[in-house]
C-alpha cells in the first residue's frame, strides 16, 4: 500500500490492489454447484438440463479465470477524487461510486467512469487486500455515505 499527498488540503492517497480471493472463489463455486444440483429437481428435458448444467460450469470456469487473472487498483484520498485502474485498461481513470454494499467480510462497489461513463464492478473480500487497506476502504465508504 502506497501513500502520497497529491492535493493540498486533502489526506494522503491510498492505493488498494486486489489479489486473488479464496473466499470469492469458494462462494462462486458453492453457488454454481448448488444451482446445478437444483436443476435436477426441475421438470425439463434431460438434454436441456445437461446444456444448462454445462453452461453453469462454463460460467464458473470463466469467473475463476477472471478472479485469478484480473487485478484492479483503487486509489482513494479523503477529500479528493477516486481513481481506478485495472489490468485491461492502462492508466488511471476518475470514477464515482454509484452503489456500494459493505459488510465485515465483503465490499461490493459499482463504479462509473467520469470520462466515458463505463461501469465497473469491484468485489473486495477480506482476503483480497491487506487488513489496513480493507479498513481504510470501509472508512472511506462510510464517510461518503454520511
Amino acid at each position: 500500500m502506497k501513500s502520497k499527498k497529491l492535493l493540498p488540503g486533502c489526506g494522503r492517497r491510498t492505493v488498494i490492489k486486489s489479489v486473488r480471493s479464496r473466499i470469492l472463489i469458494s462462494l462462486i463455486s458453492t453457488i454454481s454447484l448448488a444451482a446445478i444440483l437444483l436443476l435436477y429437481y426441475v421438470d425439463l428435458d434431460a438434454w436441456l438440463l445437461h446444456i444448462v448444467a454445462v453452461f453453469v460450469l462454463f460460467n464458473l470456469r470463466q469467473h475463476i479465470v477472471a478472479e485469478n487473472q484480473g487485478t484492479s487498483f483503487l486509489s482513494l484520498q479523503q477529500g479528493g477524487q477516486l481513481l481506478f485502474k485495472n489490468s485491461r485498461h492502462p492508466g488511471w481513470q476518475d470514477v464515482a461510486i454509484t452503489e456500494s454494499f459493505v459488510t465485515h467480510w465483503i465490499i461490493v462497489l459499482t463504479l462509473r467512469s467520469l470520462v466515458d461513463s463505463k461501469k465497473y464492478s469491484l468485489v473486495y473480500a477480506v482476503d483480497s487486500t491487506n487488513r489496513l487497506s480493507y479498513r481504510r476502504l470501509v472508512i472511506y465508504l462510510r464517510h461518503l455515505q454520511s
